[in-house]
């Protein structure tokens, strides 16, 4: 029997008799599996009103609710079978999470670190900590938390990826390598290892590695915006002009007009002392201010001041 044919059934034994308690149970944690939020909602509720005492339910509940996006009740229905059931690490993590979400970090941590009082090996509480405290910037306290969920499960590779990006923070940038190239290993997909591996490698002057590694963030993730930004941005500082002008035409054709990419190109022709189309793709980057993330009244400015004095070029800003 499929789900959908155990839903079936489920629904027909709930109308032939509405007070089958545990058909309904099941009927609601099959709907929140399938994806039917609303009807796990209903059937929970019916529960909930004759079983006020019963922490799974409130539990399922609290699912519920962060399904359907409404993260307040998600938090209260959690705070609830916490009441009733202080020591389950699973309510306590769910409670967690929720307090995260409603912004209220410090009671996020506070139940975090109970999830591990009860079981110190959960390397998801240990990763969850670690990342609150990166958001306060103690990134000494979020390199402990994360070499701990590491500890307990060294396939996390967010975990890796966390750990590198605090380690970048601080300035240690062998080690920072050592994670980015570890989620590599155990995640050979994930573009954004490769994306701040070709950073660091731009930053150390590097230019090479810089572009194999952000062509292969591209391969792994063709919409990566921000590599292909970067890439564009080394070819034209690094004068490798004929690739800065194809690779962008490239970008412009899979991206559609954008404000950053056509002001991009208006500085690799300016570089190749092409005025008019290095005065045309200024003009298309101020028509796509949506897309622009330079200063939108110092890009005018330069075009003013070329068509003043089109003879000089104006400086990058």
């Amino acid at each position: 029997m499929n789900d959908i044919q155990r839903f079936e059934n489920l629904k027909k034994t709930i109308e032939n008799d509405p007070s089958n308690f545990q058909a309904r149970r099941e009927l609601a944690v099959l709907c929140l599996d399938l994806g039917f939020d609303q009807v796990a909602m209903k059937h929970l509720s019916y529960l909930i009103n004759v079983f006020p005492n019963d922490a799974n339910l409130y539990f399922n509940a609290g699912i519920c609710w962060e399904k359907l996006k409404h993260y307040k009740y998600a938090l209260n229905a959690y705070k609830k079978a916490v009441e009733l059931k202080g020591d389950d690490p699973d309510f306590l993590y769910n409670l967690a999470l929720a307090y995260e979400v409603n912004g209220m970090d410090d009671e996020a941590m506070l139940n975090f670190k109970k999830v591990i009082c009860i079981n110190n090996d959960d390397s998801n509480a240990f990763f969850s900590i670690g990342v609150l405290y990166a958001k306060k910037g103690d990134s000494q306290n979020a390199i402990k938390c994360f070499k701990q969920a590491i500890v307990n499960n060294y396939s996390d590779y967010f975990a890796h990826f966390y750990l590198a990006q605090e380690y970048k923070k601080i300035n240690d940038i062998e080690r920072a390598l050592e994670e980015y190239s570890k989620v590599i290993e155990l995640s050979p997909d994930y573009s954004w290892a490769y994306y701040n591996i070709a950073q660091i490698y731009w930053e150390q002057n590097d230019v090479q590695n810089a572009i194999l590694m952000l062509r292969k963030t591209i391969e792994k993730n063709k919409k990566d915006i921000d590599a292909c930004k970067l890439l564009a941005s080394i070819y034209i500082t690094t004068d490798d002009l004929p690739h800065a002008v194809k690779f962008i035409a490239a970008v412009l054709k899979q991206f559609g007009n954008n404000g950053d990419f056509y002001y991009l190109a208006a500085k690799a022709y300016e570089k190749m002392q092409n005025y008019e189309l290095y005065e045309k793709n200024l003009e298309m980057a101020l028509n796509n201010p949506q897309s622009l993330s330079y200063n939108h009244t110092s890009v005018q400015k330069e075009l003013m001041q070329f068509r003043k004095n089109p003879k000089y070029a104006a400086e990058n800003i």
